[in-house]
């Protein structure tokens, strides 16, 4: 079947995943395959309007085009956060970003080297050097080691989801 001609099944919700220029593709797929699955529409925002490279471990490129700015996107279409691991390099506006979702009650996760942004943003610095955060309904979880952090992004995708 011709992919244009297939029936699109509704979004379950709109995520923003906050990324930079040269980021880990592999990371960033990991962290949104699974919210693609479930029926999320996951948006990319970044520092920049233009296009945006990542590279995975096997040397393949992947391109992004943001769907917004960070400082210009409406919080109040995306009813979750993602951090892919390479969102620290954005700086004050993820801050700005985090703090708002936080403050909203919204849902976050973040990985790797974007860990310590949720932990400073919620002042929880118990969980800064964890693998994967996450915040949901007020509260914050963690875990470490590379099972674990994979399991918490499925774990994350059904917890959305349900």
């Amino acid at each position: 079947m011709n992919r244009f001609n297939r029936k699109r099944q509704p979004s379950l919700g709109r995520i923003a995943a906050v990324t930079a220029q040269n980021f880990d593709a592999d990371e960033f797929i990991r962290a949104t395959r699974p919210l693609e699955q479930r029926g999320f529409s996951v948006a990319v925002v970044s520092n920049t309007n233009g296009m945006l490279t990542g590279r995975t471990e096997a040397g393949q490129d992947v391109n992004f085009v943001p769907a917004s700015t960070v400082g210009d996107m409406e919080f109040d279409g995306f009813c979750a956060l993602v951090l892919p691991g390479n969102s620290h390099s954005i700086g004050d506006s993820t801050q700005a970003a985090l703090k708002k979702f936080l403050g909203d009650g919204k849902p976050i996760i973040a990985l790797s080297r974007d860990v310590p942004l949720l932990a400073e943003a919620a002042s929880s610095p118990d969980i800064a050097d964890a693998g994967v955060a996450i915040s949901m309904n007020g509260k914050m979880f963690a875990a470490r080691g590379d099972a674990a952090s994979e399991e918490a992004v499925e774990v994350f995708a059904q917890a959305l989801a349900a």
